[in-house]
């Protein structure tokens, strides 16, 4: 693939990022998600932070038109919405005890 101005102009996000989702796929984006909850849960040791994270971030590529052609991932990423929402629910829980 060759990248040229008037694409990367017009269409600038997927033509960054398309050698990336060719070659993984679009569970390339669970690999950013993922490092940047790892990353926020060792400078905060709290998976409350983390679980909102996952929450807000897979809730909006789920529902964007980033997985237009491909609904089994917008799926997968609901997945990781509601697992963000059972971390967010029983963080708290063990918070108030």
């Amino acid at each position: 693939m060759s990248v040229n101005g008037s694409e990367l102009i017009d269409n600038p996000w997927e033509t960054i990022f398309s050698p990336f989702t060719d070659f993984f796929g679009m569970g390339f984006w669970l690999l950013p998600l993922s490092f940047i909850a790892i990353a926020l849960y060792v400078k905060t040791r709290d998976t409350t932070i983390v679980s909102v994270w996952l929450m807000a971030s897979s809730l909006l590529l789920s529902s964007g038109s980033i997985f237009t052609g491909q609904p089994e991932m917008a799926f997968v990423f609901s997945i990781f919405t509601v697992l963000g929402i059972i971390g967010v629910v029983v963080s708290i829980y063990f918070m108030k005890r």
